[in-house]
């Protein structure tokens, strides 16, 4: 845990759901009516998986991987609309319990909002050509960390977000600069206090196989 996490957080339960398969109507508003049974469970922390449209672009399957985002601050309209989200939300906290909210960082899909007004915000091969930097992730293309207009945006995205959840589980993390993290994390500090910050970490063979090839991967130990 990062020196600044509460420690409280480690007797916390965290339930995880995919909106989309979670039940049959795939909706905001069927998980909101399965709070009671959820709550029931002990759980403390609702972890919802990404939220927001799908790119359809090189999609994987008729439905797309929900980690191919086309844009960051717009809701997935399968899964309901923002005042759905906003509701689900709302009752959440009803329930007595914090919500947190997938932000995926290192890469959009590859017809996304910011590809389309930000080309230079993205990673490009030296023959010029967008791709990933890592892994064969053929529905997706990196994001280039160099920009920090890139920074401002992403930043401004959790705030906006922070309005009605109570953090973020960050998807790859180790393959985002831990400066934009320590940054985001004060910025978002002194917007809303005692935001929950979940990182996904990579094992230490895909961590070497990433450094060998000449990227940053952050350790666990550079994470905390």
């Amino acid at each position: 845990m990062a020196e600044n996490t509460s420690t409280i957080l480690r007797n916390k339960l965290v339930y995880s759901v995919f909106p989309r398969n979670y039940t049959s109507s795939g909706s905001f508003k069927s998980v909101r009516d399965d709070l009671v049974r959820i709550r029931k469970l002990g759980t403390d922390i609702i972890w919802l998986m990404p939220i927001h449209p799908i790119g359809r672009k090189n999609r994987k399957g008729a439905l797309g991987s929900p980690y191919a985002i086309s844009d960051y601050r717009a809701i997935n309209p399968e899964l309901g609309t923002m005042e759905d989200f906003i509701q689900l939300c709302q009752a959440i906290h009803q329930q007595g319990m914090k919500v947190i909210i997938d932000v995926v960082y290192n890469h959009t899909s590859p017809d996304s909002k910011l590809l389309s007004e930000h080309p230079d915000w993205f990673y490009h091969h030296t023959d010029g050509h967008l791709g990933n930097r890592v892994a064969d992730w053929s529905d997706i293309i990196d994001l280039d960390y160099q920009n920090h207009d890139l920074w401002d945006y992403q930043i401004n995205t959790l705030k906006k977000w922070a309005q009605y959840v109570d953090g973020f589980r960050c998807d790859v993390a180790p393959l985002i600069p831990l400066d934009f993290w320590m940054t985001a994390r004060q910025e978002l500090e002194n917007f809303k206090p005692d935001l929950i910050w979940l990182a996904e970490s990579n094992d230490p063979d895909f961590i070497k196989r990433v450094r060998d090839s000449g990227f940053e991967d952050l350790s666990d130990g550079e994470l905390y």
